[in-house]
C-alpha cells in the first residue's frame, strides 16, 4: 500500500473588503486526495462567483471519476454558463490550481498565477507555471533592462495572461511528479507571495494558519486575499 496523505486549508481576506478565493479538499473513493484553490477576478460579485463555480465544478467532476483536465473543462463551462444574461458578471473569471495525490504520485493542473509549491529538505520549489506577466518582467531584469526593485513593483506584474473565463484556454499547465516521504505540497492564491521563498518553506512545517499569520504579520499595505491548502504524507 502506498503512502496516505492528509490535508488542511485556510484563508484570510487580507486588507481587501471581500473574499474572492475559494478552495476545496476532498477524499476520493480510490484513496486519492483532491485539493483545489481558485482566485476570482472581476470585482466583488464576479470574482467570488467565478471562483466558487470553478471549485464546485472541478470537485464534482473529479468525484464522479473525471480527470483533472475534465475538471478544468467543466469549470470553464460553469463560468460561461454562470455569466450568461448577467451583465453585472461580465468579465468574471478565476485562476485554478488543482492537485491529486495518491501514494508517491502528485498530479496537477493549473491556469493563472496561483502557485503550487513543493517543500522538501527545507527547500521550496514551484511546480506549476506562472501565467501572469511576472516571468516576462523578471526576464527583463536578467537582461539588465530593469532593476530587481523596478521589477518587484512593476504595475503590470500581476496582470494575468490566462484565466478561467468561459472561453477557450490557450495556457494550461499540467504535470506529474513523484515525491519523497518528507514532501509537503502547498496550493495557494497569490496573496502568499507577500512572503519570500525562505519564509514560506520555514512555515510549511507548521499548521496552515502559521503561513497565513506570517502573511498578515508582514503588513503589506494592499494585502490580497490569501488561501493555502497544505498536503503532507501521514507518518
Amino acid at each position: 500500500m502506498g503512502a496516505r496523505w492528509r490535508g488542511e486549508g485556510g484563508q484570510d481576506r487580507g486588507r481587501r473588503p471581500y473574499q474572492e478565493d475559494s478552495w476545496a479538499l476532498r477524499s476520493l473513493a480510490d484513496g486519492a486526495l483532491l485539493a483545489i484553490v481558485a482566485d476570482g477576478m472581476g470585482g466583488h460579485a464576479g470574482g467570488a462567483v467565478a471562483s466558487k463555480l470553478v471549485v464546485d465544478a472541478v470537485a464534482s467532476t473529479i468525484e464522479r471519476g473525471g480527470s483533472l483536465a475534465d475538471g478544468l473543462q467543466a469549470g470553464n463551462e460553469a463560468v460561461r454558463r454562470g455569466g450568461e444574461g448577467k451583465p453585472e458578471l461580465d468579465g468574471m473569471g478565476s485562476t485554478l490550481v488543482a492537485a491529486l495525490v495518491k501514494g508517491e504520485e502528485v498530479d496537477w493542473i493549473s491556469v493563472g498565477d496561483s502557485p503550487f509549491y513543493l517543500v522538501s529538505a527545507g527547500e521550496l520549489e514551484r511546480l506549476n507555471a506562472d501565467h501572469s506577466m511576472a516571468p516576462q518582467i523578471d526576464a527583463l531584469v536578467a537582461r539588465g533592462i530593469l532593476t530587481a526593485e523596478e521589477a518587484a513593483t512593476h504595475p503590470g506584474r500581476h496582470t494575468l495572461r490566462e484565466a478561467v473565463m468561459g472561453v477557450p484556454l490557450s495556457l494550461i499547465d499540467q504535470g506529474s511528479r513523484r515525491v519523497g516521504a518528507d514532501a509537503r505540497l502547498l496550493l495557494c492564491s497569490d496573496g502568499i507571495q507577500t512572503l519570500d521563498d525562505e519564509t514560506i518553506a520555514a512555515c510549511a512545517s507548521g499548521p496552515v494558519q502559521k503561513l497565513i499569520n506570517a502573511v498578515l504579520a508582514a503588513g503589506a499595505l494592499h494585502q490580497d486575499n490569501v488561501t493555502v491548502i497544505k498536503l503532507e504524507k501521514v507518518p
